[in-house]
Protein backbone atom coordinates (compact mmCIF):
# COMPACT_ATOMS: atom_id res chain seq x y z
CA UNK A 1 0.00 0.00 0.00
CA UNK A 2 2.91 2.36 0.70
CA UNK A 3 4.12 1.82 -2.87
CA UNK A 4 0.68 2.73 -4.24
CA UNK A 5 0.55 5.93 -2.17
CA UNK A 6 4.05 6.88 -3.33
CA UNK A 7 3.00 6.30 -6.94
CA UNK A 8 -0.05 8.54 -6.51
CA UNK A 9 2.01 11.30 -4.89
CA UNK A 10 4.70 10.89 -7.55
CA UNK A 11 2.16 11.11 -10.36
CA UNK A 12 0.65 14.34 -9.03
CA UNK A 13 4.10 15.83 -8.33
CA UNK A 14 5.36 14.93 -11.80
CA UNK A 15 2.30 16.36 -13.53
CA UNK A 16 1.69 19.45 -11.40
CA UNK A 17 2.56 21.80 -14.26
CA UNK A 18 -0.12 20.14 -16.45
CA UNK A 19 -2.61 20.55 -13.62
CA UNK A 20 -1.74 24.19 -12.86
CA UNK A 21 -1.72 25.29 -16.50
CA UNK A 22 -5.15 23.74 -16.98
CA UNK A 23 -6.34 25.13 -13.65
CA UNK A 24 -5.37 28.65 -14.71
CA UNK A 25 -6.95 28.21 -18.12
CA UNK A 26 -10.24 27.02 -16.58
CA UNK A 27 -10.35 29.62 -13.80
CA UNK A 28 -9.42 32.51 -16.07
CA UNK A 29 -11.74 31.26 -18.82
CA UNK A 30 -14.74 31.13 -16.49
CA UNK A 31 -13.83 34.53 -15.02
CA UNK A 32 -13.53 36.05 -18.50
CA UNK A 33 -16.88 34.49 -19.52
CA UNK A 34 -18.54 36.04 -16.45
CA UNK A 35 -16.94 39.44 -17.03
CA UNK A 36 -17.77 39.48 -20.74
CA UNK A 37 -21.43 38.52 -20.24
CA UNK A 38 -21.91 41.16 -17.55
CA UNK A 39 -20.21 43.90 -19.54
CA UNK A 40 -22.26 43.05 -22.63
CA UNK A 41 -25.50 43.11 -20.66
CA UNK A 42 -24.86 46.16 -18.46
CA UNK A 43 -22.39 48.11 -20.62
CA UNK A 44 -20.60 48.96 -17.38
CA UNK A 45 -16.99 47.81 -17.02
CA UNK A 46 -16.97 48.06 -13.21
CA UNK A 47 -20.25 46.23 -12.59
CA UNK A 48 -18.79 42.71 -12.90
CA UNK A 49 -16.39 43.49 -10.06
CA UNK A 50 -19.23 44.82 -7.89
CA UNK A 51 -21.28 41.67 -8.53
CA UNK A 52 -18.25 39.49 -7.90
CA UNK A 53 -17.75 41.09 -4.48
CA UNK A 54 -21.47 40.93 -3.70
CA UNK A 55 -21.55 37.15 -4.08
CA UNK A 56 -18.44 36.28 -2.10
CA UNK A 57 -17.29 33.66 -1.18
CA UNK A 58 -19.39 31.65 -3.64
CA UNK A 59 -17.97 33.24 -6.78
CA UNK A 60 -14.37 32.58 -5.75
CA UNK A 61 -15.14 29.02 -4.71
CA UNK A 62 -16.94 28.43 -8.01
CA UNK A 63 -13.99 29.73 -10.03
CA UNK A 64 -11.42 27.77 -8.01
CA UNK A 65 -13.56 24.62 -8.17
CA UNK A 66 -13.99 24.91 -11.90
CA UNK A 67 -10.28 25.50 -12.41
CA UNK A 68 -9.49 22.44 -10.28
CA UNK A 69 -11.88 20.32 -12.26
CA UNK A 70 -10.30 21.41 -15.54
CA UNK A 71 -6.89 20.60 -14.05
CA UNK A 72 -7.95 17.08 -13.04
CA UNK A 73 -9.61 16.63 -16.42
CA UNK A 74 -6.29 17.41 -18.12
CA UNK A 75 -4.50 14.88 -15.93
CA UNK A 76 -7.08 12.25 -16.78
CA UNK A 77 -6.81 12.95 -20.51
CA UNK A 78 -3.02 12.76 -20.42
CA UNK A 79 -1.58 9.97 -22.55
CA UNK A 80 -2.89 6.40 -22.43
CA UNK A 81 -3.74 6.87 -18.80
CA UNK A 82 -7.43 6.03 -19.11
CA UNK A 83 -9.69 3.95 -21.27
CA UNK A 84 -11.84 5.68 -23.87
CA UNK A 85 -14.91 5.09 -21.68
CA UNK A 86 -13.26 6.76 -18.66
CA UNK A 87 -12.16 9.70 -20.83
CA UNK A 88 -15.71 10.02 -22.11
CA UNK A 89 -17.04 10.03 -18.51
CA UNK A 90 -14.51 12.69 -17.52
CA UNK A 91 -15.44 14.85 -20.53
CA UNK A 92 -19.14 14.53 -19.73
CA UNK A 93 -18.56 15.45 -16.07
CA UNK A 94 -16.56 18.51 -17.12
CA UNK A 95 -19.15 19.59 -19.70
CA UNK A 96 -22.01 19.24 -17.21
CA UNK A 97 -20.15 21.13 -14.53
CA UNK A 98 -19.14 23.81 -17.04
CA UNK A 99 -22.74 24.35 -18.05
CA UNK A 100 -23.92 24.55 -14.44
CA UNK A 101 -21.07 26.94 -13.54
CA UNK A 102 -21.88 29.16 -16.51
CA UNK A 103 -25.58 29.26 -15.64
CA UNK A 104 -24.74 29.95 -11.99
CA UNK A 105 -22.55 32.90 -12.93
CA UNK A 106 -25.02 34.23 -15.49
CA UNK A 107 -27.79 33.96 -12.86
CA UNK A 108 -25.95 36.68 -10.97
CA UNK A 109 -26.57 39.11 -13.78
CA UNK A 110 -29.93 37.80 -14.98
CA UNK A 111 -31.86 40.69 -13.47
CA UNK A 112 -30.14 43.00 -15.97
CA UNK A 113 -31.37 40.90 -18.87
CA UNK A 114 -34.98 41.55 -17.83
CA UNK A 115 -34.49 45.13 -19.03
CA UNK A 116 -33.10 43.97 -22.37
CA UNK A 117 -35.49 41.10 -23.08
CA UNK A 118 -39.07 42.14 -22.35
CA UNK A 119 -40.53 38.99 -23.91
CA UNK A 120 -42.82 37.47 -21.26
CA UNK A 121 -41.32 33.96 -21.19
CA UNK A 122 -37.74 35.13 -21.12
CA UNK A 123 -38.47 37.83 -18.53
CA UNK A 124 -40.06 35.34 -16.15
CA UNK A 125 -37.07 33.02 -16.59
CA UNK A 126 -34.68 35.86 -15.77
CA UNK A 127 -36.72 36.80 -12.71
CA UNK A 128 -36.56 33.16 -11.56
CA UNK A 129 -32.78 33.10 -12.04
CA UNK A 130 -32.43 36.38 -10.18
CA UNK A 131 -34.55 35.14 -7.28
CA UNK A 132 -32.30 32.12 -6.75
CA UNK A 133 -28.86 33.58 -7.59
CA UNK A 134 -27.14 32.33 -4.47
CA UNK A 135 -28.69 28.88 -4.78
CA UNK A 136 -27.48 28.59 -8.37
CA UNK A 137 -23.98 29.50 -7.24
CA UNK A 138 -24.11 26.86 -4.50
CA UNK A 139 -25.32 24.22 -6.99
CA UNK A 140 -22.48 25.25 -9.33
CA UNK A 141 -19.96 24.87 -6.51
CA UNK A 142 -21.40 21.45 -5.61
CA UNK A 143 -21.22 20.29 -9.22
CA UNK A 144 -17.59 21.41 -9.47
CA UNK A 145 -16.70 19.59 -6.25
CA UNK A 146 -18.44 16.40 -7.41
CA UNK A 147 -16.78 16.58 -10.83
CA UNK A 148 -13.33 17.14 -9.33
CA UNK A 149 -13.80 14.29 -6.84
CA UNK A 150 -14.97 11.98 -9.63
CA UNK A 151 -11.87 12.72 -11.68
CA UNK A 152 -9.54 12.40 -8.69
CA UNK A 153 -11.06 9.01 -7.86
CA UNK A 154 -10.66 7.86 -11.47
CA UNK A 155 -7.00 8.94 -11.48
CA UNK A 156 -6.24 7.29 -8.13
CA UNK A 157 -8.03 4.05 -9.07
CA UNK A 158 -6.14 3.89 -12.33
CA UNK A 159 -2.81 4.43 -10.56
CA UNK A 160 -3.65 1.83 -7.91
CA UNK A 161 -4.72 -0.69 -10.55
CA UNK A 162 -1.54 -0.13 -12.57
CA UNK A 163 0.60 -0.61 -9.45
CA UNK A 164 -1.27 -3.75 -8.37
CA UNK A 165 -0.94 -5.20 -11.87
CA UNK A 166 2.79 -4.53 -11.75
CA UNK A 167 3.13 -6.15 -8.30
CA UNK A 168 0.93 -9.19 -8.89
CA UNK A 169 1.22 -9.54 -12.67
CA UNK A 170 -2.56 -9.69 -13.06
CA UNK A 171 -2.66 -7.86 -16.37
CA UNK A 172 -4.14 -10.18 -18.97
CA UNK A 173 -2.00 -10.84 -21.99
CA UNK A 174 -3.60 -10.41 -25.41
CA UNK A 175 -4.09 -13.69 -27.27
CA UNK A 176 -3.03 -13.67 -30.85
Amino acid sequence: MVSINKKIISFFAKNKSVFFKSFLLGALGLSFFYYLILVLVTRDFSHPFQQFLLFQPWMSILIIGFGSQVGFHSLLMKGDFSSLEEKKDAKNATRTSSAVSGVAMVACCAHHMVDLLPIMGISSTMIFLTEYQKEFLIVGVAMNILGAILMMVLIIKKLELAELEKIFGTKKEKKE
